[in-house]
């Protein structure tokens, strides 16, 4: 097992995340600690980082080492953004940190930044194709990719803290700020005409994550996910108003913001609210990735140079399964024989791609909640599935694959409708976890034992029933004896009973 550290001295604060690898390639974060310290505010007018400045960011560094030693880190990576490399001292810090933490900092360049933030990206969300924009504390980076691949990239120097000192938005500000503000941001945005585009903004940073975190507030939102969250252009706009009329006192109460935020979002909302209307993009997807997923997904793809996965979702999911020991062998046994179902019998539900591959993952997924207790696991399957890292899906997805996976022994639809009324689905969604259910019932009584005793089915719709003929290695009373008992929950489906059967023959 190894463990993994990564330093990131940005122009708001310094973070810090410990990742463990284990020996089978899995991983997962088992520390994220941010330390607000506002290195770009203090730089005076000759470009210098202050000496206070200095000192607390060394002394968060230093605070972090001891905690990497404490959780014996086998490997460090460090590395400084925007505020360090737009100091006029850059290299009397760089050294005075080297100095007293021993730890060799990489001052990224832009182009750098940019690119990292776009390696975390690919690898962690569904989307494709879209605008990257990664808004940090001094500088915005911004990466056009089609089919997971980069197209255009750039960065401007500033972000949401130098944008809030220079247009005096910390406190209510006054409507001939805000007016310059949001001309400026204009300006700078339209020297870059490939901004412009139809498939959604990717929105990474604390600025983004806030204003998902007050608008699912705002409307009571479920689940309590930021990752994958929309916002439309509506949600910006209005959210940017009610930030930017109200004093720094009123917007500390606001739910969902963050106390060390309160000061800079208004800056921060409006850089975002004029990207789309220049990119005429309408809708963000935010993502809680950053320069460090991109950074550790380059160390662990060291040897082959390739630090872009094949398919984000199947990426993600071995690696749960990896990582927690979940038995692969009969997971995929399962997913085979209750994708089979829905394959034969299509004519039966009429569903198509979409569903088919949320049967697949749902099933993949079934048993995770066994790794919190495997007494009461479809609550727990549920819970994993709603805050486990598990990248590349939507909302409504997510939200359906895991209640298909809580529901692999018997239907388990606790708290649905707040999804429905408050959430991702749609009025329909319930019924389709209810068929999707189904498949994933028969199929995990069809390898019940877990040996792998069934080797083949084949389906058949009569007038009145649903025959499924099992061939086994073995006798397999068990697992048709408890397949058999789904006929009820198959029956209130479909409206049809179900007899499952040995047989040599098939159809």
């Amino acid at each position: 097992m190894e463990r993994i550290g990564i330093i990131d001295l940005g122009s708001n604060s310094v973070r810090l995340i410990i990742v463990e690898v284990d020996d089978n390639g899995a991983y997962y974060q088992r520390e994220n600690l941010k330390e607000t310290v506002r290195l770009i505010a203090d730089i005076d007018e000759n470009g210098m980082l202050s000496e206070k400045a200095m000192h607390y960011a060394i002394e968060t560094i230093q605070l972090f080492t001891r905690l990497c030693k404490t959780r014996r880190v086998d490997h460090i990576i460090a590395v400084a953004t925007a505020a360090a490399r737009q100091a006029a001292n850059q290299r009397v810090f760089i050294n005075r940190i080297k100095k007293e933490t021993n730890l060799d900092f990489k001052v990224l360049s832009g182009e750098e930044e940019a690119h990292y933030g776009y390696l975390g990206t690919v690898n962690t969300m569904p989307q494709t194709s879209g605008l990257m924009a990664d808004l940090g504390g001094g500088s915005l980076k911004l990466v056009s990719f089609v089919d997971r691949m980069k197209e255009n990239s750039s960065h401007l120097p500033f972000g949401s803290v130098s944008l809030t000192n220079k247009y005096n938005t910390m406190d209510k500000p006054s409507a001939q700020d805000l007016q310059q503000l949001e001309k400026d941001l204009t300006s700078a945005y339209k020297a870059l005409p490939w901004l412009q585009g139809n498939q959604p903004i990717i929105g990474v940073g604390g600025t983004f994550r806030s204003l998902a975190r007050v608008v699912r507030k705002s409307k009571n939102y479920v689940p309590d996910i930021t990752d994958a969250f929309e916002l439309s252009y509506s949600d910006v706009e209005s959210c940017y108003k009610r930030l930017s009329q109200m004093t720094l006192e009123e917007r500390l109460t606001v739910p969902g913001l963050e106390r060390a935020r309160a000061d800079i979002i208004v800056a921060g909302a409006a850089a975002i609210k004029c990207l789309m209307e220049v990119s005429g993009r309408d809708k963000i997807i935010t993502s809680t990735t950053s320069i460090r997923d991109g950074l550790l997904y380059e160390y662990l793809h060291r040897y082959t140079k390739d630090p872009i996965v094949l398919s984000v979702i199947t990426h993600h999911i071995d690696n749960l399964i990896t990582y927690y020991r979940l038995e692969e062998n009969h997971l995929r046994r399962v997913s085979n024989l209750a994708v089979t179902l829905f394959d034969q019998l299509y004519n039966l539900h009429r569903m198509n791609g979409f569903e088919r591959r949320l049967l697949l993952i749902g099933s993949l997924l079934h048993e995770v909640g066994s790794v919190i207790d495997v007494e009461g696991r479809d609550k727990h399957t549920l819970y994993m599935l709603l805050n486990a890292p598990v990248h590349g899906l939507t909302h409504r997805e997510r939200v359906i694959c895991a209640y298909v996976a809580a529901s692999h022994d018997e239907l388990f639809l606790a708290n649905i409708n707040d999804y429905v009324t408050n959430g991702p689905l749609r009025p329909e969604d319930p019924d389709l976890i209810r068929k999707l259910a189904v498949f994933l019932q028969i199929a995990h009584s069809l390898d019940r034992s877990q040996t792998g005793t069934v080797s083949r089915i084949s389906s058949e719709i009569l007038e009145d029933k649903c025959i499924i003929k099992v061939r086994a290695k073995s006798s397999a009373e068990l697992e048709i004896n408890d397949a058999q008992r789904k006929d009820k929950a198959f029956f209130k489906v479909f409206g049809l009973s179900l007899s499952v059967v040995k047989s040599d023959s098939f159809f």
